[in-house]
């Protein structure tokens, strides 16, 4: 029920001779579920990368276990943006812009 008003809103003004363009989103559950799946595999390496850093400090390597947990903070950065852009593959709607 709450797609109608913005679906008669929509025509309306493709109908209208004003200079109007409607965008009609739909979501793309594909690149959705591509992005989840290189999430995924970010957080796995991120795990690895923070598991093969405590075995570093445990050993007394401590250079090399920052550079581990840098490289896991790193693939965890790009899992939560992998994930926001899969966020934004999966929400479709509508988008009217009058005038231009």
């Amino acid at each position: 029920m709450r797609m109608f008003p913005i679906l008669a809103t929509a025509s309306m003004l493709m109908a209208t001779p004003c200079m109007a363009q409607v965008i009609i989103a739909t979501p793309d559950n594909g690149a959705a579920a591509q992005h989840q799946y290189r999430a995924d595999q970010q957080e796995n390496a991120a795990r690895r990368d923070e598991y093969k850093a405590h075995v570093d400090a445990s050993q007394g390597n401590y250079g090399a276990a920052q550079h581990e947990q840098n490289k896991a903070v790193e693939h965890q950065d790009r899992a939560q943006s992998q994930e926001n852009r899969a966020a934004g593959d999966s929400q479709g709607g509508v988008r009217i812009e009058v005038g231009r």
